[in-house]
This record gives C-alpha cells, structure tokens and sequence, in this order.
C-alpha cells in the first residue's frame, strides 16, 4: 500500500508503510503530520491514522541533527522532524543561512580519504605530465637547469592549487572525493568558498609538512578531521540520499 505525507506544506511519496514507519521512528514525521493513502477521502494527523509506527503513541524520537534520542517533551518540531535542545541553536542557524536540514553528518572515513588522496595524485600527475612536456621543450637548458626547475615548481603548484581550490569551490569535491562519494562542507553542513577552499590547500600543505601527521589525525577524531579540517572547520562527509 502506497503513503503520502505532508512536509513543508508539499505532498511527499508514494512510499510503502515500511517506510513511513522508519521516518516515524527518525522523527521526521510526528503525530501531527498529515498523511494520507487511497481509499481516503480527507487527509489524517498520523497520530490518528492507526499506524503501527512508534511516532504515534512514542514519548520520544531521535534528532535530525545529532540523531540522538531524547523525549519529545524535551524536543522541538520542525518542518515535520524533532531537534534536541543542544541542536536547536545550530539547527536554526543553517535555516537563517539556507541550509538544507538533511540530518546527522556521516563523516568520511580515514581509510576513504585516503583512497580519494591517492586518486587526487594519479590525476595531478597525468595533469602535470602533460603541462610539463611543452614546457621541457621550450626552455633552454635542458631539464637539469635551475630555471627549468623554478618554473617547473611554479607551474605545478599552480596546478594543484587551482585543482582544489576551484573544485571543492564549485563542487564541493575533487575528482578524488567525487569517486569515493566524499564532499568539504563547512562545521554546519553548507558550501565551502572558493576562498575557504583556498585557505584549506594551504593548510593541507602544512599536514604534509609535518611528516603527515595532520592527514593522520583524521584516523583518531571524532569526526574524521585532519589538521587542515581543523585549521579551517570543515568537515569531509559522504552525503546521504
């Protein structure tokens, strides 16, 4: 049997009962969100549609920012979910910036990270192969000559900054991160700045020179930060959909 809900004052579905039972459970829909199937003439609150879901008769439900559970009594409801007290404040925050509430954060993983750093380098290096070529052939010394290297050096590190800086800016994501599923958001979930983005390859130049150790902190945070995600407040997440 198919289900509708309403959120946001737009119909939701079709979905299966099974379904609007687990975002009962998540607290995206509460005892007061209108739902409706065939058969019905009017819509119904939940609470009274003689569903089997917890929401209905459940003193609590979990955060749609942390996803912690707390009672409901403690809660507040918005745009059909419930937000815990702590959450509230930064809840409310993405909506006056125009943020998508699209729950908890699932933060990329050190070992995924790695894997999207390693795809980053094979690109950068077919990149920088091709560049480099033209280049050996037009400057006079050969390439064991020291304004070879400098503009060599120069031309690379060009390279690599308008990569991740124009990239996570736009994108949100490298072409790395693009095949792992792993996106650079801001501490709250919103859109990294081209700025910001910039800021961030700087501050990744610094994890590498510290032996990489700041890419290795990413193993015992939390919240799966390295240095640079540290220095800048961001956070690398696999969105979920």
């Amino acid at each position: 049997m198919e289900w509708y809900y309403a959120e946001n004052n737009e119909r939701r579905g079709p979905i299966t009962e099974a379904e609007l039972d687990e975002l009962a459970t998540k607290g995206r829909i509460g005892p007061e969100t209108p739902v409706w199937r065939e058969g019905w003439e009017n819509w119904k609150p939940f609470g009274e549609a003689g569903m089997r879901a917890a929401a209905g008769s459940a003193t609590s439900a979990r955060c749609l920012e942390c996803g912690n559970t707390f009672p409901t009594s403690e809660m507040v409801q918005y745009a059909g979910a419930y937000i815990c007290p702590a959450c509230k404040p930064r809840v409310f925050q993405k909506v006056r910036e125009g943020i998508e509430l699209t729950g908890a954060m699932v933060y990329g993983g050190f070992w995924l990270r790695l894997l999207a750093k390693i795809i980053d380098g094979i690109v950068l290096w077919i990149v920088g192969f091709i560049v480099q070529l033209p280049l050996a052939a037009l400057m006079q010394g050969g390439t064991d000559s020291l304004p070879y290297f400098l503009v060599s050096y120069v031309v690379s590190f060009a390279i690599n900054l308008s990569y991740s800086t124009l990239l996570i800016g736009k994108y949100g994501a490298t072409l790395g991160k693009m095949a792992c599923g792993l996106r650079v958001v801001t501490a709250t979930g919103g859109r990294v700045s081209y700025g910001l983005a910039c800021g961030r390859y700087f501050g990744e130049i610094l994890s590498s020179l510290i032996l990489c150790i700041g890419y290795l902190m990413a193993a015992f945070d939390e919240e799966k930060r390295t240095l640079h995600d540290r220095i800048c407040n961001t956070r690398v997440i696999r969105p979920q959909a």
